[in-house]
């Protein structure tokens, strides 16, 4: 599971396949310390989700896959408090207190990226993390990372009760070991931000240096450590001192600044980061042409590594698309769907980034033929089958051929009742003057989101608000057309 987005992120991911409904699942609450102090007199684990209602794809794909799903919720009951720490605020005082709570336990927890897990024990010390989701894993496999997960705790905690007998050397010893049964089950520096180990168990890595007087091979397994840790640090600090230029969308001070430091910086995969990083300000800044022109460069490097080769490519087609260059951005991803050949996965992401840079830009008649291919490349009722069959229909909708989206929204609904999809259909029935059926469509979506209206998550008491209105609006104009002019 590797799909996440940086929880400082404040872009709003527009939702296809995934739309907001009421959720279910686990009962989870949305106070940290009161869930610590819930799992102490119950004897239970922390089950500590950080996550992004509304606008993070990959939170609502792992939301409604595996949290909803009625054997996770009986499974993991017995075992785990549930606390769900939400990234959307408001702007009132108590909003603005409750993201700084957030915030700390965000910087506290190593989770620079949504959906994070962390699987506590009572006391909040963590003994693994489930990082991002691919909808790849299933709910048997989401809960056969728990099962590992909680066999590595099970060693951590013998290890941690036979070292409490011992002293010196054997003591230090045990205590390694301990560290060692759940280091996998922590991520690397990469994903946390900070080195797991040094971060949450100091006080155990100090005290097996000072039983060891700082020699022998398990101090230095500690003292290498903390030497990786050093040079990340400094490798790294150039994407803190970025965090101002962020802060003051100041992107050509940016850009200046990683120009700059690419003078210096040696490590090689620092220096791709940077390099992505570039290309995201410029296209920040709306420089589409120098942006463009940036990846052509960069992609003309013998160099440059397969996986930023991949994302350079992506954001050559979105450039061209910005710029209006629309036949030489069909040409440019066809040619990579040729060069695919027989590759199923990769072509049915070139597929998905396809329509979703075709929609609204392309000669709508272009864009149903690029839906129609993608559609034609997946299996009926599969994420990529909604996501083509949801594009399908926008487009035949811009096309205003209604009749034909209105079948396509209903074979969407036979697979996914959701109430945008109601929404959707609802304003082609209106387009072909079948009012009733219209009304029918929007009481039913208009009772869909109802539960919405009371949840305790913002974004999901934010989309009631936005589609209730959507829903008056399109009432309206069935009235409207019927009153006499």
């Amino acid at each position: 599971m590797s799909k996440w987005i940086p929880l400082t992120l404040a872009c709003l991911f527009h939702l296809v396949a995934v739309t907001v409904n009421a959720a279910t699942g686990p009962d989870w609450i949305r106070d940290f310390e009161k869930g610590k102090q819930i799992a102490k007199s119950e004897k239970k684990d922390l089950f500590l989700l950080f996550t992004g209602h509304g606008w993070c794809y990959h939170c609502e794909l792992l939301d409604q896959a595996i949290f909803q799903k009625q054997e996770f919720v009986d499974t993991m009951s017995k075992q785990y408090v549930f606390v769900e720490l939400d990234f959307n605020f408001g702007n009132t005082p108590e909003e603005k207190k409750r993201e700084t709570r957030f915030r700390q336990l965000q910087s506290h927890y190593l989770a620079p990226g949504a959906p994070t897990v962390v699987l506590t024990d009572s006391d909040g010390k963590p003994y693994a993390f489930l990082t991002g989701y691919d909808n790849k894993t299933s709910l048997q496999d989401y809960l056969n990372l728990v099962t590992t997960a909680q066999k590595a705790k099970t060693k951590r905690d013998a290890l941690f009760t036979a070292a409490a007998a011992e002293s010196g050397t054997s003591r230090a010893n045990l205590l390694s070991h301990a560290l060692d049964s759940i280091r996998p089950q922590l991520g690397d520096i990469d994903e946390r931000g900070d080195e797991p180990l040094l971060h949450f168990y100091k006080d155990t890595v100090e005290e097996i240096l000072d039983l060891t007087d700082n020699t022998g091979s398990i101090a230095n397994k500690y003292i290498s450590l903390r030497n990786s840790r050093t040079a990340w640090i400094a490798d790294n600090a150039v994407f803190d001192k970025l965090k101002y230029f962020d802060s003051q969308k100041d992107y050509a001070g940016a850009i200046k600044f990683v120009d700059e430091s690419l003078k210096t910086i040696k490590n090689e995969k620092v220096r791709w980061q940077l390099e992505m990083t570039r290309q995201a300000y410029l296209e920040w800044g709306d420089q589409f042409e120098q942006a463009l022109a940036n990846c052509q460069r960069l992609l003309a490097l013998d160099e440059i590594p397969e996986d930023s080769r991949e994302a350079f490519l992506n954001r050559e087609a979105f450039n061209l698309f910005r710029l209006n260059r629309i036949d030489e951005g069909i040409a440019h991803i066809n040619q990579r769907l040729r060069d695919a050949g027989s590759d199923k996965a990769k072509r049915l992401k070139l597929f998905n980034w396809q329509i979703q840079l075709m929609h609204n830009r392309a000669p709508v008649e272009k864009s149903i033929e690029a839906c129609q291919r993608y559609r034609n490349e997946t299996k009926r009722g599969t994420d990529d089958w909604l996501q083509a069959t949801y594009f399908l229909a926008l487009e035949l909708r811009r096309a205003e051929r209604h009749l034909q989206a209105l079948k396509v929204i209903k074979e969407f609904l036979a697979e996914d009742r959701t109430s945008y999809q109601l929404l959707d259909a609802a304003e082609s029935l209106i387009a072909l003057k079948r009012d009733q059926e219209a009304a029918d469509v929007l009481e039913e979506a208009r009772s869909l989101i109802q539960p919405l209206k009371t949840s305790p998550r913002k974004s999901e008491v934010d989309e009631y608000q936005r589609l209730s209105k959507t829903i008056d609006k399109l009432t309206r104009s069935m009235s409207n057309r019927s009153v006499p002019q």
